[in-house]
């Protein structure tokens, strides 16, 4: 590369023509802003890059300091293109690739905690508390993941209380109903002794006082069962003894029992048995029995006098289903989904004031869960009713629990 520095004093761009005469040149006009001349030395080119200097310009004229000039043959400017070019590229490829290997330890940084952090959230859903994270930083991230830990162990000693709290209130409420197993018994068989004369006659109206003692005693037994159920099954003390028993005819005997209380309410009670043959299937005939019973129960006793109960009886895939509608006062919308819960009773049906504990859904979706089955409740307020629940055909269906032989409801 050939540099060279010229002075002039002039109003138009220096000549930037070559000394040595021997190179052949190529002269292009001058330009305001700048000259190129390409020269030409046997078969070898050189690039000359013209750069005017500036001193001046005042009133339309320009007058030049000088300029610079620079030769460079043609194969070598290729050449350092050639390499400025790969630099370039393998500059950028540098770059691409440190990025990319930043970006992905940032992002395992950040990523890495918060999936953790998801996970843990998500067993947290499914109420498993047992589980705390690692902390592996001091940064946000650090701090966040300690105060999930910490959330999570709050959570977990509430639910250890509430857990206590449930467990001596189930105790409580298993101690006072066994307690008051005792009198309630001695009271009905006193009642039953007064009404079958064994201990003199008494007139029509004493009678009449006396069975609406018995009818009240009866009452507070049946309350007293349905304590005693619900506390059992907190305690998981809710004893199965599953036996295959005919379903259809079970079911039907159970119909014929029914009949007799709901024609006392002016209330026909209607059974429609299955069309097809249905095997013998295994339940715990004592446990379905407080099933049946509270489905009856209720249909009867919140049906409008003159209207009917329809029970039926089908078979479905795997499944047998019975249904039980009634044209009864209904269950308000907004109620429906607490239809299950302990000690639940509709506001209309409160204000009815009939009795009851609030507690035979409860136990009744309990015993069908662990029949492996299902129960559901569709109903309209002022329109009617109508519990559906199911139980399966096949012993593989039914789950795993421990058989105890016991008879939970004693004959009182």
């Amino acid at each position: 590369m050939i540099n060279e520095v010229t002075q002039e004093t002039q109003e138009r761009a220096p000549s930037p023509l070559y000394s040595e005469p021997s190179v052949p040149r190529i002269v292009f006009p001058p330009s305001k802003a700048q000259r190129h001349i390409f020269r030409r030395l046997l078969v070898i080119f050189f690039v000359l890059s013209f750069a005017p200097i500036l001193l001046y310009a005042l009133f339309g004229m320009t007058v030049y300091f000088g300029s610079v000039r620079q030769f460079l043959p043609v194969q070598e400017a290729k050449t350092v293109e050639q390499i400025l070019a790969t630099q370039i590229i393998l500059i950028l490829l540098l770059a691409v690739i440190a990025v990319i290997f930043v970006s992905s330890l940032v992002s395992n940084s950040i990523m890495r905690p918060l999936k953790r952090l998801l996970f843990l959230t998500r067993l947290l859903g499914d109420g498993k508390l047992n589980y705390r994270l690692k902390i592996f930083s001091l940064d946000e991230i650090g701090e966040l993941t300690n105060a999930f830990n910490i959330m999570v162990g709050k959570l977990r000693e509430q639910q250890e209380r509430e857990r206590l709290i449930g467990r001596l209130k189930s105790e409580f409420i298993s101690i006072a109903a066994h307690q008051l197993r005792t009198p309630l018994s001695a009271v009905k068989w006193t009642f039953q002794i007064l009404l079958d004369g064994d201990a003199g006659n008494f007139t029509p109206e004493q009678k009449e006082f006396l069975q609406r003692g018995y009818d009240t005693n009866e009452t507070m037994i049946r309350l007293v069962n349905d304590l005693l159920s619900a506390a059992r099954l907190e305690e998981g003390r809710f004893g199965f003894d599953f036996k295959p028993v005919d379903f259809g005819l079970y079911l039907q005997n159970f119909i014929k029992l029914y009949a007799h209380q709901a024609k006392s309410r002016n209330i026909q009670l209607v059974y429609h048995p299955s069309v097809n043959v249905l095997p013998p299937i295994l339940i715990d005939q004592v446990k379905i029995d407080l099933v049946v019973q509270n489905i009856l129960d209720n249909a009867i006793k919140y049906s409008h006098p003159g209207s009917t109960v329809e029970v039926s009886l089908r078979q479905i895939p795997n499944y047998i289903e019975v249904a039980v509608e009634d044209r009864g006062v209904g269950i308000p919308r907004t109620q429906r989904d607490r239809l299950f819960m302990k000690f639940f009773r509709g506001d209309n049906v409160i204000r009815m004031q009939t009795e009851g504990s609030g507690l035979g859904l409860f136990i009744a979706k309990n015993i069908i869960k662990n029949h492996g089955g299902d129960i559901t409740i569709e109903s309209e307020e002022n329109k009617g009713t109508t519990a559906r629940f199911t139980l399966p055909v096949s012993e593989e269906l039914i789950p795993k629990t421990e058989t105890v032989f016991e008879e939970f409801v004693s004959n009182l």
